[in-house]
Formats: C-alpha cells, structure tokens, sequence
C-alpha cells in the first residue's frame, strides 16, 4: 500500500506556493535567505537575535581554504565534470572527520542533555552537567574514541572560528543548555586528558543551532548549505584558471611497493 505524502513545510498553490502558513510572494523581499532557512526548519520566522547568530554560523562556514571538499571540486572540475557533479562531490567529502562531526556531537549533547533534565535549581543544574561530561569524557576515553567536535588539527591553539560565535551567541543572548554544555566537555575534556581541546567550529555550530532550536539530525545539512556556495567559487576559480587534469607530480609521490624485479615464471609463487 502506497503510503501518502505529508509535509508541513509547504503547499503548492496555483497562485502561489505557502511556506508554514506565509505566502512565499509576500516573503520576497521582506525576509532574508537565513530567516527562511529558520522558518523552514522550526515553523516559525526568527526574531533578531535568532537571525544574526544563524547568519554569523553561514558566514562561519562558507569558507576554508583548500581543504579536503574543496579539492575534490577543484580535482573534478579540471576533469571536464559538470558543476553540478564537481560541487557534490565536494559535499560528499563532508564526513565524519570533515565537517560533519558536528551532527554526532548534537545528537550526544541531546543525548546527555536528557540525562542532565532541566527541573533542577541553577547551581544543582551546573553539578549534574559536570557529572554527566565528566561520566561521558571517561567512558569515550576509556573505549579509545576520539573527541569530535573539539580540537583542530590546523588550530591547534583553538578554533579561531568556534570562539567568536560562541561569543555571538553570548552576546545575542541565543547561548543555552547545549552551549553551557560544550564549555562543560571542553573544560572536562582538557582535565581528563592533559590536552587543551577546545570546541571547533563544527563543535560551536552544534550546540548553537541547538540552541536556535534546530534538530540534530540538521547539522550536517546546515554545514553543507553555506559551503555549496564556497565550493561553487572554487570550481568556478579553477575553470577560469584553465586548469585540465590536475595531477600530483610523481617527485612528489612515494612509492612505497617492491623494488624494479624481473618477472619469473609463471607459477613460481605457488
């Protein structure tokens, strides 16, 4: 049996298209791409506040360099791929251990912020948040697990990235249970293991979003959509560069297999 479609998020109209109760032609023009972005995902338009802090994360996010999404779009552009298929398979790249640790880290801070409850007096509140990171930073550390969403290996000295929009949210007056709760596991982190490990940028964006009220299944979608626009540019650079085939230089690879051997007869390995 055919199961029907059902959304919430948007009708179809012949006149016009509603999105969660607005007109979309009255939307053009009045609101913002990150207000829609809001409305879409939790119902409602945002208020000021809100919108700087989802706008400051797709700033955040749109650009970092040549790192791995973006030269897997470069690559394929100078292959002759289409735009489209150069751009995705950038996205592709945005995994668990490049740019999508984030969605891992929001499900956890869910997780944990349900065993930490919340009908619990502030200073109670801050004790239970501690005993909840500290039980998890040793559980994680004692099966040998990584700490996603903390730590950059091209920031060692702290995500320049994650700080100021932990800041923001600070300021905008958005920061909530998630962010106290990061603070808690970086600070927690760093004790248990010696290393300072703050929040990186996929870290912060978690629990900020979380805090705008976004789902954790979100995440790594909402990392995808500000970089598509920076993958867009990348490949757009290289075409115009002229670029065909980029190629590693063989200097520059190590081979690592047999040295040059004569071929014996056949069968002579069994």
């Amino acid at each position: 049996m055919n199961t029907p479609w059902s959304t919430a998020i948007a009708r179809v109209d012949v006149d016009d298209v509603l999105v969660r109760g607005y007109p979309l032609s009255e939307l053009v023009g009045e609101v913002s791409f990150v207000d829609m972005v809001f409305l879409v995902h939790t119902g409602e338009l945002p208020g000021p506040h809100q919108s700087r802090v989802l706008d400051a994360v797709f700033v955040t996010l749109i650009e970092h360099g040549i790192s791995p999404s973006t030269i897997i779009s470069r690559e394929l552009a100078t292959c002759g791929t289409p735009m489209q298929a150069a751009i995705a398979g950038g996205v592709l790249s945005i995994a668990d251990w490049h740019g999508g640790s984030g969605e891992d880290l929001a499900e956890t801070l869910v997780v944990l912020l349900e065993r930490v409850g919340d009908d619990a007096a502030d200073e109670a509140t801050d004790e239970r948040v501690e005993a909840v990171a500290v039980e998890y930073v040793r559980a994680r550390r004692g099966a040998g697990m990584r700490f996603e969403g903390f730590g950059h290996p091209q920031h060692p000295e702290g995500d320049p990235r994650a700080g100021t929009l932990l800041r923001l949210a600070d300021e905008c007056g958005t920061a909530g249970a998630a962010t106290r709760l990061l603070r808690t596991l970086a600070t927690v982190i760093t004790r248990e293991t010696g290393k300072p490990l703050p929040p990186n940028v996929t870290g912060a964006v978690a629990a900020v979003l979380l805090d705008l009220g976004f789902s954790w299944r979100a995440m790594r979608g909402l990392v995808i959509a500000p970089r598509t626009a920076g993958l867009t540019a990348h490949v757009v650079e290289e075409l115009e560069q002229g670029a065909r085939w980029r190629l590693a230089p063989a200097d520059e690879i190590e081979y690592t297999g047999p040295a040059v051997r004569a071929p014996g007869p056949k069968g002579a390995g069994t």
